[in-house]
């Protein structure tokens, strides 16, 4: 995934900066949940959240496409 694609399905379903930094962390940078969520000093379920949010707007996205 290209980094301008995440930004924009991170814009479409308005993640908060942390959540989009986590998600950015995890699909691009290939790390876990549980790193991103300490390196960023955020609770785990927060990241869980906003990554299962992105998948499925992601997943919707690819859908349409289709």
């Amino acid at each position: 995934m290209r980094l301008e694609q995440m930004r924009r399905i991170a814009d479409q379903i308005g993640l908060k900066d942390k959540s989009r930094e986590a998600v950015c962390l995890m699909e691009i940078d290939g790390m876990t949940g549980y790193a991103a969520a300490r390196q960023l000093d955020i609770s785990l379920s927060t990241v869980s959240r906003a990554h299962a949010r992105f998948r499925s707007a992601m997943n919707q996205l690819t859908r349409r496409s289709s």
